[in-house]
């Protein structure tokens, strides 16, 4: 007999969804045994709730499909909101399956109530019949918002026979919209404003992913230096001459010199901003391509020219209409400054002191032997400063990472979804060791666990910088007071990382010596299927960010995808 369940795993095969990452419990028993049958997405189990989450979120940055996660009531949903967040933050399709508690409910049950909070979309499916209708509306929340959805399903409706008809499959559960094309006045304006401005800067934010390559033509047309968000990292490829790395507030240097500096902006799909980098009021003529109004990281009040539409349509539009700079002079700055930055890079990439290993030259090394096709994700400690300093990714690789929330503990997570839904490439992991303690070794286990099948993939490489200390920590605290030499100030336990992994059945690599940084990088990436790599760095290598003693940097806030999470749930 086919129940409620089995139509359900179908549903989320018709939507894209290709795996399910969770935590089994008896509330959603019936979801579970459904899923990996025939016709039905996998059911990976993790470590946690958080952990399944992330990669689900993952999985939708990886591919743009939704992605899913499924938890128990009670304290399970509380573990999963953390994932879930970041979901909301990075603007991520997912979405989250969750039991019912068992015991009475009002005003939706606390599953609904918690989700709620987060989620642009949520609703408990209390009767069979109910299900489908509510699917659909979950995943096109999820996917037109580009959020979290949240679909309660208490265990007697999941066991319940499937009702004929409207629990039935009914074909893809969302329609693509109609491409949103952008005002002719609107372009017209952008194009004067960009034509007849000085010492041009195009930013591209992860809404303008799909139009990268056009805002690069147009940069190259007005003569513009680039930079790109965290999110968007990997749009361009690095051997660009004019593409200045990151803009964030512990971004490159070279980004924040350009935008210092700039005359006239164009912010592509820069949803992802954080508008404190934005320059001040009158100083810089602003033109913004975003597909709606409320993704500007602009206050609405705020004087630029505004193009709404599909990125890709409204530079299509645009270019044709785009004279070039005037001041070519601005251009060879461009590119001096950021021949300058990352000659710098190189040269700190290569300087050691004692007998410790350089962390810039750990991912200096990793760039030049980075495989073809490879996904790259990074933790948010010093690890993420190494990866904006020093990672030079070419065309068709992949980064991801937690963006606006920068969790800690998300590479692992972010990593092993990666492998899931991309087993044909090649996935680094960077990560910190505290990040690993606090939650990557456990789906180290999950890794372990699937080792089977995964020996015979491309390299799965987790590459550990082993410092003793939270080390972006230490150098904010350090940076704050002025001083670089207060002592540690955050410290991890001492952990034999290679040692552990070797225990739990996983090859692993260390290397404790600064002349040996490429070899060990060599045999990793050399081997097939997953490798924990060891690198005893120095924790007295200071970020450029601490170097210039810039004070306590301001993180990326949540207040812009806060507003957008209310005005989504408010429509």
């Amino acid at each position: 007999m086919v129940n409620v369940s089995d139509r359900l795993a179908a549903r989320l095969r018709e939507a894209g969804v290709g795996r399910v990452y969770g935590v089994p419990a008896l509330a959603v028993d019936p979801l579970v045994r459904a899923l990996g049958g025939a016709g039905a997405p996998e059911f990976v189990q993790t470590r946690g709730e958080e952990s399944a989450a992330l990669m689900a979120c993952a999985e939708a940055k990886l591919t743009g499909r939704p992605g899913c996660c499924l938890a128990p009531p009670g304290a399970g949903v509380l573990r999963l909101l953390a994932g879930l967040y970041d979901a909301a933050a990075d603007r991520a399709p997912v979405l989250a399956l969750v039991g019912a508690d068992p015991a009475p409910r009002r005003d939706g049950g606390p599953a609904v109530r918690h989700l709620a909070e987060v989620c642009v979309y949520c609703e408990e499916a209390t009767a069979p019949e109910l299900v489908g209708d509510a699917f659909d509306r979950a995943v096109r929340a999820a996917l037109g918002d580009r959020g979290a959805a949240g679909l309660v399903l208490p265990h007697e409706t999941l066991a319940a026979p499937a009702p004929p008809g409207p629990c039935g499959p009914s074909g893809a559960p969302s329609v693509p919209s109609p491409v949103r094309r952008p005002d002719p006045g609107a372009v017209r304006r952008a194009a004067e404003v960009l034509g007849g401005g000085g010492r041009p800067v195009v930013l591209v934010g992860n809404g303008g992913r799909a139009a990268a390559g056009r805002a690069a033509r147009a940069a190259r047309q007005l003569g513009a230096g680039v930079a790109t968000t965290a999110l968007a990292r990997d749009t361009l490829p690095d051997d660009l001459p004019y593409l200045a790395g990151v803009a964030g507030p512990l971004g490159s240097e070279a980004a924040a010199a350009l935008l210092g500096e700039c005359g006239t902006l164009l912010l592509v799909g820069a949803e992802d901003l954080d508008p404190a980098l934005l320059p001040a009021a009158g100083r810089c003529r602003i033109v913004t391509v975003d597909r709606d109004p409320e993704d500007c990281p602009l206050d609405p009040g705020a004087s630029a020219v505004r193009v709404n539409g599909e990125a890709t349509a409204c530079l299509d539009a645009l270019l044709p209409l785009l004279r070039g700079g005037a001041d070519r002079g601005w251009a060879v700055r461009v590119e001096r400054t950021v021949r300058a930055w990352r000659a710098a890079g190189e040269t700190r990439a290569h300087r050691y002191f004692g007998t410790s290993v350089n962390p810039r030259s750990v991912v200096a090394e990793l760039s030049e032997r980075l495989p073809e096709g490879a996904v790259v994700t990074t933790d948010s400690g010093t690890a993420l400063d190494w990866w904006t300093r020093h990672l030079r990714l070419r065309t068709g690789m992949r980064s991801l990472l937690s963006g606006h929330l920068g969790l800690p503990g998300a590479s692992v997570p972010y990593a092993v979804a990666a492998r899931f839904a991309a087993p044909g490439r090649p996935v680094i992991a960077l990560v910190g060791d505290g990040a690993l303690q606090g939650g990557g070794l456990n789906e180290l286990i999950t890794v372990r666990r699937h080792l089977d099948r995964l020996a015979d993939l491309p390299p799965l490489v987790f590459c550990v910088f082993s410092n003793g200390d939270l080390n972006r920590l230490t150098w904010q605290r350090r940076a704050a007071v002025g001083d670089p030499l207060i002592p540690l100030s955050a410290e991890v336990p001492a952990l034999p990382y290679a040692e552990w992994a070797r225990l739990a059945g996983l090859p692993a690599v260390r290397c404790d010596r600064p002349r040996q940084v490429g070899s060990a990088w060599a045999e990793a990436l050399g081997r097939r299927g997953p490798v924990l790599l060891e690198f005893v760095v120095d924790g007295e290598t200071p970020p450029d960010w601490a170097t210039a003693r810039t004070g306590s940097a301001r993180m990326p806030g949540a207040g812009s995808w806060g507003r957008r999470l209310t005005r989504a749930r408010a429509r």
